[in-house]
């Protein structure tokens, strides 16, 4: 047996072991889509394994799992759903007897919903606008994009309709997750969290199907909004060299489905992805994308709020006069980069302390002294900015070239 295989094998095992314990536990929805993995894993193995002890083994494991995962299959969608632990044999329900009301979603909803729970990130974030400092022409892009189609659907009807497809890009650490997550918030829409991590597997074919799923999922929980970062990772122009079978699979299942939205969603399913290398997007891709927000370097306006974002509720003896000064000697630095300033300059006030030798006794009170302006010049100095202009050229290049609406 080959490394490959071995590995392969083990997934195989690991997989069933999860099942099996999930299924001790009452979790047969999880333990179902755990047996049906292992099952479909060791399918994989036994084509390419030559030996026939272990091919005949394989055989016997991917008839228990199959049959275990039949068996939980009609529990979890008959009648006796949620009375105990479903037996080996399936019990055949009465003529007339009613079925169990599941909740909101039906069985194959739920087994589709449970595909993607261990591996995308599903959630309802609680971010504000004004928990995003500047940034005044992006968010009013954001809300007639998202917000508003999903608010006020009355208002996008006929040839007005919402986009279904947004691209954030712009120099890195300058908001656009945020942004993201600020209009879920708004517009009270499912959140899908998924990253180019996320997607690509090593199993053949296991990334398509969990794109397919997660669309599946969106269009169960819609609204929904997919916001997918870092998409030049699994978007990047294909007939490059350095592409394999398994990359331009996802892509295509990828462009299929961000397509699909316009003619098989019902209610509103937008797919908003972040890029800090637009330039690297297949074309196809960004077409999907029909509308395209630059995200730039906050201004000046914002650079002083993002410093009273990042300092709040730490004891300072800095004045308004004081932060615009900060914001006029960062400029050039992203949110991040501001971000990073104030964590470094809050914690020397602590330094101080601990090199003083004043914290070594935990019973013994401190006094913290305030954040002034001068530990903010000094910080300044050592934490640099990490855009440079040649990006920035660059950014502006591609928007000019592509277009920014």
């Amino acid at each position: 047996m080959s490394s490959v295989d071995s590995k392969l094998y083990q997934y195989a095992v690991q997989e069933a072991q999860a099942a099996v314990e999930l299924d001790e536990n009452g979790h047969y929805r999880k333990a179902l889509n755990k047996y049906q993995r292992a099952a479909e894993i060791l399918i994989q193995f036994v084509k390419y394994n030559k030996n026939p002890i272990m091919v005949r083994k394989c055989h016997d494991q991917i008839e228990q799992y199959l049959e275990r995962a039949n068996v939980l299959k009609f529990h979890l969608s008959g009648p006796k759903a949620k009375r105990g632990r479903p037996s080996s044999r399936p019990i055949e329900p009465k003529e007339g007897e009613p079925k169990v009301d599941e909740g909101q979603y039906s069985a194959e909803e739920q087994e589709i919903i449970d595909s993607i729970s261990g591996t995308i990130l599903t959630e309802s974030p609680d971010v504000k606008w004004i928990d995003i400092a500047g940034l005044a022409g992006s968010k009013q892009a954001l809300r007639e994009a998202i917000v508003l189609p999903i608010m006020k659907p009355n208002l996008f009807t006929g040839a007005r309709k919402p986009w279904s497809g947004i691209l954030l890009f712009g120099p890195p650490g300058c908001g656009k997750t945020l942004l993201a997550r600020a209009a879920a918030t708004e517009c009270k829409a499912t959140f899908f969290s998924v990253s180019s991590a996320d997607l690509l597997s090593k199993w053949l074919g296991e990334s398509e199907k969990l794109i397919s799923s997660l669309f599946k999922v969106a269009r169960i929980k819609a609204p929904s909004l997919i916001f997918m970062d870092e998409i030049d990772s699994v978007a990047t122009k294909r007939g490059e060299g350095h592409e394999g079978g398994g990359e331009r699979r996802v892509k295509t299942q990828l462009l299929a489905e961000i397509q699909g939205i316009k003619s098989g969603s019902k209610k509103p399913l937008l797919v908003l992805g972040a890029t800090n290398r637009p330039w690297d997007i297949d074309t196809a891709m960004l077409s999907r994308f029909e509308k395209k927000v630059y995200v730039p370097l906050p201004d000046l306006t914002a650079r002083v709020g993002i410093f009273k974002i990042h300092t709040a509720g730490i004891n300072m003896a800095v004045t308004e006069e004081d932060f615009i000064e900060l914001g006029v000697r960062s400029e050039g630095y992203s949110g991040r980069d501001i971000s990073n300033v104030c964590r470094e300059v809050i914690m020397i006030p602590i330094r101080e302390l601990d090199m003083e030798g004043l914290l070594e006794n935990s019973d013994q009170e401190v006094i913290v002294r305030d954040i002034k302006l001068q530990d903010f010049m000094k910080t300044l100095k050592k934490v640099k900015p990490m855009t440079t202009n040649s990006a920035l050229d660059q950014y502006d290049q591609w928007a000019t070239d592509f277009g920014e609406y």
